[in-house]
């Protein structure tokens, strides 16, 4: 039994706007030729912070598995900025940099199956869906891995820093 709701609201886009179609049944498309050209500069300068901001809504680095800095951020928000310059919107598959394909389950293969080369690693999440990543990740072994890796450097002293509480 399925009892997940539908969404109240579905937005697709087409070449000529938006189109938003309510679970009621009713819709709008709202067309950009139609739009004052005042207003299609706000929407492109309001999307183009969109997509730059949303770059930097990493809680966690990558690679580390640690709290993510503000050298992460700027470095997130930068791939995304170089990528818009270089005519691309979204990043490509199989780039290896994306948490999904290039982060933490990525390494944890890499542990797991030393003789595989990174290449075929990668090439294996590529094919993978979301959901199908997220299995993998849950995997106790992989797991276990990944806590590992997420685990802080011996630099930190937890005992110490749990003491200041009393």
């Amino acid at each position: 039994m399925n009892d997940k709701r539908p969404p109240a609201i579905t937005v697709t886009s087409d070449d000529y706007g938006i189109l938003l179609a309510f679970a009621n049944g009713t819709g709008l498309h709202l067309k950009i030729s139609e739009l004052s050209g005042d207003i299609q500069r706000h929407a492109m300068m309001h999307g183009l912070k969109q997509k730059l901001v949303d770059a930097a809504a990493i809680s966690r680095n990558p690679d580390t598995g640690r709290s993510a800095t503000i050298d992460d951020k700027y470095n997130a928000v930068r791939e995304v900025y170089d990528r818009l310059l270089a005519g691309n919107w979204n990043k490509g598959r199989g780039d290896g940099s994306s948490s999904g394909n290039g982060g933490l389950l990525f390494r944890a293969l890499c542990q797991m199956y030393p003789a595989k080369t990174p290449e075929a690693l990668r090439a294996f999440l590529d094919g993978k869906t979301k959901s199908e990543c997220a299995a993998l990740r849950a995997t106790p072994k992989i797991a276990a891995i990944i806590d590992t890796l997420r685990a802080p450097s011996g630099d930190v002293d937890t005992a110490d820093l749990l003491a200041e509480l009393g």
